[in-house]
């Protein structure tokens, strides 16, 4: 016999033993382990996933809230400048009108001017103050 018959018969033999192993089945006892075992590492691998996307999970949602608070933070910002910026054109155009007037008249009108001035200025203050998150 040639040694590529050899070879190709031992290949042969070696095949079927492995075909005919597949066909045996295991003992209850091993199949119970092995099974105790795949649930086991399926259990251990999931928590380990579950536990890092509950980690990225959180974290995402944390740089949400950062970034909802810098917003909310630059809207109350910005709705006190406009706030004033009207409270002080309101002022100029009350001052103005207060140049109609004379003596006692024209004080109490540019007293009056002046403290609607200072009660636009704090409201807008106290506005900022109870919607920025970043105080």
């Amino acid at each position: 016999m040639s040694a590529t018959k050899t070879t190709f018969i031992a290949a042969l033999v070696l095949v079927a033993g492995g075909i005919a192993a597949c066909d045996h089945a295991k003992s209850p006892d091993k199949v119970a382990q092995d099974t105790a075992a795949a649930e086991s590492k399926a259990d251990a691998t999931t928590g380990k996933v579950e536990e890092h996307a509950a980690d990225k999970i959180a974290g995402a949602q944390s740089v949400v809230s950062d970034e909802q608070a810098a917003a909310a933070h630059t809207r109350a910002v910005e709705l006190e400048k406009v706030a004033d910026t009207q409270a002080e054109g309101d002022h100029k155009v009350a001052l103005a009108k207060c140049e109609s007037l004379a003596g006692e008249a024209q004080k109490a009108c540019r007293d009056q001017a002046d403290a609607a001035l200072t009660m636009a200025e704090d409201k807008a203050r106290q506005v900022r103050a109870n919607t920025d998150p970043k105080p």
